[in-house]
């Protein structure tokens, strides 16, 4: 996300997309460069080069409502999309390409650290997955603008809205990434029904030790509950000297680590307090656009109930049976290793098809649905949709190669692969302005 150029007033949310370039085939190209080359001429500041060639960037201004951070990011979603027609570029709205391919990754030094800590290999896995981050803004007083860095205060009220927030995004995991699914095939594969969530974070509690941070999760995976800011603090420290000892165990000259600029940058799992002076969720899967207007109203609110009315999040039993229930002034959710081992590992692969998710789901929605107004609820129809009909995008990618051929246990062609690659990257425009139209109702 771009760093807010004025003093933060009120709480603002901003979101960070990721899409591939791909030809009128529905092949893999190179063309994030050549997208970047224009966007700068035109300073449009918001696009970013990403790890690998065929992927590229935006990072919006953020706002104080969805609604406007929502219509900067279409305006700008827009603006690629007619620059890319321009080189016979579409943009892929999804978290992996469905296809086998060998990404080219980008040598920036800040990338060729992790190159050199998990191997060249294994590296390409983050160059073929691409995802959404949704930030928001710390309580006041919380985050030293100077060292970039969060503040141990003693207003307890404060701190503790911000350690309540950290561990609600933390159980509320399983349910976003299950609703923002869009990756069932990675390399011609069918994994699961999140392979970004798969082969990305990896590990024993997802069952897949060649994922990117398998052998580092406390990097990548799923993070633990806290108790205090302290114990926040705690852990960035400690995860940061682990990763100078990983730098300095392979000779690398302990230089590099101003490419950073932040010790918070030393962390890449689906929640994290972030160098901007947020809380960051970084777990979902890139999506079409209501897809991620619906995950984004969702967790302004909820981050917006939690940090103004200092409701506290209790991990406890009741959380499994009755998760995100309101009790006076606690929220319950369930216990640390459940979600990490359960609920973590049936979203990723079952998805919606498992009732334990399935109702989970349905309740963080419900609970979600609480914390805001009525005249935003209709913002989250399209979460809505996917519980009825039980399907998600990456339920609508499996339909549509079982419709031409394909059946679990087998690979998926070439040219299958770019059909479905097609087929989401031409919805994109319409799409656009059908949630243009939804903001300007």
């Amino acid at each position: 996300m771009i760093t807010q150029r004025r003093p933060l007033k009120k709480s603002l949310i901003g979101f960070e997309v990721e899409m591939f370039t791909i030809n009128r085939k529905g092949a893999l190209v190179n063309a994030a460069d050549i997208l970047l080359k224009k966007a700068k001429h035109d300073k449009k500041l918001t696009l970013k080069k990403e790890i690998a060639l065929s992927m590229i960037e935006i990072a919006n201004y953020p706002n104080s409502t969805v609604p406007e951070t929502m219509a900067h990011l279409l305006e700008e979603i827009e603006y690629l999309i007619s620059i890319a027609e321009k080189e016979n570029v579409l943009l892929c709205p999804l978290a992996s390409y469905p296809g086998k391919y060998n990404p080219s990754m980008r040598n920036d030094k800040k990338y060729m650290i992790k190159t050199s800590i998990f191997g060249k290999e294994r590296h390409k896995i983050e160059g073929r997955l691409a995802g959404f981050h949704c930030h928001y803004t710390l309580p006041r007083g919380m985050f030293d603008e100077q060292l970039r860095m969060l503040k141990i205060i003693t207003r307890s009220k404060i701190k503790d809205s911000v350690v309540n927030s950290y561990n609600l995004l933390i159980a509320a995991d399983p349910a976003l990434t299950c609703f923002m699914q869009s990756s069932p095939f990675y390399q011609g594969s069918y994994i699961g029904k999140d392979s970004r969530v798969i082969m990305y974070r990896g590990g024993k509690s997802l069952n897949n030790m060649k994922g990117l941070y398998a052998n580092f999760q406390q990097f990548g995976g799923l993070p633990y509950y806290k108790l205090t800011t302290f114990d926040l603090i705690d852990l960035i420290k400690t995860r940061y000297d682990r990763w100078v000892y990983h730098i300095k165990s392979l000779g690398l000259n302990i230089k590099v680590l101003s490419l950073y600029g932040s010790i918070l940058y030393t962390t890449w799992g689906p929640v994290r307090i972030s160098p901007h002076g947020t809380i960051e969720q970084r777990g979902m899967d890139m999506n079409h656009p209501a897809n991620i207007m619906a995950a984004g109203v969702v967790i302004r609110h909820i981050l917006k109930k939690l940090q103004e009315e200092y409701y506290t999040v209790v991990p406890s039993e009741i959380g499994i049976k009755e998760p995100f229930k309101i009790e006076g002034d606690v929220i319950y959710i369930p216990p640390y290793p459940y979600v990490k081992n359960e609920l973590q590992r049936l979203s990723a692969y079952k998805g919606l098809d498992s009732d334990i998710v399935y109702n989970y789901c349905k309740r963080f929605l419900k609970f979600a649905k609480s914390t805001m107004p009525k005249d935003k609820q209709s913002l989250v129809e399209p979460f809505e949709g996917m519980l009825k009909k039980r399907k998600t995008v990456s339920d609508e990618i499996l339909d549509y190669a079982k419709k031409r051929g394909w059946r679990k246990g087998d690979k998926l062609g070439n040219n299958l692969a770019k059909s479905i690659a097609l087929h989401h990257s031409e919805r994109l425009l319409d799409e656009i302005k059908h949630a243009k139209r939804v903001l300007a109702q």
